[in-house]
């Protein structure tokens, strides 16, 4: 059998910051990430900056919003009347929750604007949308990546 795969598993410690510095996500001291690369599994510039690193490396990198989760939409900011919400003054502006949608699966959503007696306003961008991100990245491991495989791992986790 052929060591030749079209996609590889790799293994990658990160730390995820803003542009002022806040760090929103890191793996140091945690699990490393694990990804199937051209799976989209992390946004579209991560992925970009750890395909051309090698094992060992480590890497800092400035991704623009379209790299990572996209500019903010404006057609994904919704408001319905107030008063057609179920217990509409438990909503509190800043929290997420989940609203059906209209082929009834959930989806999250951000509450912007609740008024009791007009329109009640949710945001269902991702909440990085219109962002900046930095990463330091570190390389851990990237080996090839045989669906077969992972199956067969899969089915003796099962079994376990």
């Amino acid at each position: 059998m052929s060591d030749f795969s079209l996609k590889h598993k790799v293994c990658v410690h990160y730390t995820g910051s803003f542009d002022d510095g806040e760090v929103f996500d890191t793996t140091r001291g945690r699990t490393p990430l694990t990804y199937i690369e051209g799976n989209h599994e992390v946004v579209p510039g991560f992925e970009m900056a750890v395909l051309s690193m090698k094992p060992g490396e480590t890497k800092k990198v400035h991704l623009e919003p379209r790299d990572a989760y996209g500019e903010r939409r404006m057609e994904l900011l919704y408001q319905m009347p107030t008063i057609e919400i179920p217990n509409y003054d438990d909503l509190v502006v800043g929290e997420m929750i989940y609203l059906m949608n209209e082929t009834g699966h959930q989806q999250l959503a951000r509450v912007v604007k609740v008024e009791d007696d007009g329109m009640t306003v949710f945001d269902f961008n991702h909440p990085m949308a219109g962002c900046s991100l930095n990463f330091e990245l570190e390389l851990l491991s990237r080996e090839p990546y045989n669906p077969d495989d992972a199956a067969s791992q899969d089915e003796g986790a099962s079994h376990a």
